[in-house]
């Protein structure tokens, strides 16, 4: 795990108060932290503590979706407009349109955090509701016709999240619940949305700024509600490890189903990066490919994959954002842990420590949220 404590320790030189990694493998599990999860206590990272998730939020409601696809209450190449009648603009826009970004509906967090901690100052307690939501992305033009390319946006898991209550009646919360917090006993993972509150032992979340040197910002409490289905979900390094190895060993979808969520397109021209149906694909230096998501909310990245037989399985989490360099030095646990990518001698000052990241992994994270840094 000497790669892992490296990539932790480079988000820290790159202004992570914290973070912490739990990987599970054939030998057991090992976790690493560094740092702390709470800058006022100074209270030590603590891999049992709880964290927000950000956009790995979006796997879990692909889940849900997809077994309403099992069920018959709707098909993946189906009009959203069938289902949610006049609520976009374009009847070509699908279900899997929404499932693998390629919409063409503008991220409305774009305009919402060019500011970053006014926008998030100004969100922080407010309360929307879906419709809101959409009106604001389908207020700014369109990024690409349906079906076309790979355009990233908040908005489809928003529409994600509508499909889901409209299908089942029901809070997306109790849809979480009944289909898979519960069954893969999930206690340290919940949807809480409106609540502003992260219940028991907890990870603090610290915003950078967008002016160099500027203090940061405690973004532990809001209410996510300018994401919801898109990103509100909270849990913890072992239930993320639990999620995705029971999501990739086919414990929540059928094998027909698990096959269309890991069909994927490229996200970018470096073909290493792909998405499928609410997941992500990353195909490693030594030749590993791993499946899970990205996150990032006020506070926190989150990374969680697994290996596409679920025998092993990474969670990792930083307390910031808007911090590119720490989101890119986080994601260094991966070839770490999945290839066995060491870093380079340690650097004998804490300055010189962003070298070992850049030994670990080679591009710049991918963007789940607008960052300026």
């Amino acid at each position: 795990m000497d790669g892992v404590v490296a990539a932790l320790n480079s988000a820290m030189a790159n202004g992570a108060p914290g973070a912490m990694a739990r990987f599970t493998g054939p030998d057991g599990v090992r976790t690493r932290t560094v740092g702390v999860q709470d800058r006022v206590s100074n209270a030590p990272m603590a891999i049992q503590s709880r964290f927000r998730i950000g956009s790995v939020s979006k796997t879990f409601s692909t889940v849900v979706l997809l077994q309403l696809v099992e069920e018959g209450k709707l098909e993946l190449d189906a009009p959203v407009n069938r289902f949610l009648p006049g609520l976009l603009p374009d009847d070509r826009i699908t279900v899997r349109h929404l499932l693998t970004h390629r919409s063409g509906l503008a991220d409305y967090t774009n305009a919402m955090f060019e500011h970053t901690v006014p926008g998030f100052e100004s969100v922080r307690n407010r309360v929307f509701s879906y419709q809101e939501l959409v009106d604001l992305s389908l207020s700014e033009p369109r990024t690409t016709q349906p079906g076309v390319s790979y355009q990233y946006s908040n908005a489809n898991f928003v529409v994600v999240g509508m499909l889901i209550e409209k299908l089942t009646g029901r809070p997306v919360a109790d849809a979480y619940e009944r289909r898979i917090f519960k069954p893969l006993k999930l206690t340290k993972t919940s949807y809480v949305h409106p609540d502003t509150r992260i219940k028991g032992a907890h990870v603090r979340g610290y915003l950078h700024p967008d002016e160099e040197g500027g203090a940061l910002v405690d973004s532990t409490e809001q209410t996510v509600s300018w994401a919801q289905s898109a990103g509100a979900v909270i849990s913890n390094p072992a239930d993320l490890n639990t999620f995705t190895s029971a999501l990739l060993r086919g414990r929540l979808l059928s094998p027909a189903m698990m096959e269309a969520m890991t069909t994927v397109t490229p996200t970018d021209a470096t073909n290493t990066r792909f998405y499928g149906l609410g997941l992500r694909r990353y195909d490693l230096s030594c030749g590993t490919r791993i499946y899970g998501h990205t996150g990032t909310v006020q506070g926190f990245y989150t990374y969680t994959f697994s290996t596409r037989d679920g025998r092993r399985s990474l969670a990792a989490m930083a307390n910031t954002s808007n911090r590119g360099a720490a989101n890119t030095a986080l994601g260094g646990t991966l070839e770490a842990a999945f290839c066995g990518k060491k870093p380079a001698p340690a650097a004998s000052s804490r300055a010189a420590a962003p070298s070992t990241a850049r030994d670990l992994t080679s591009l710049p994270a991918e963007r789940d949220l607008p960052e300026r840094h």
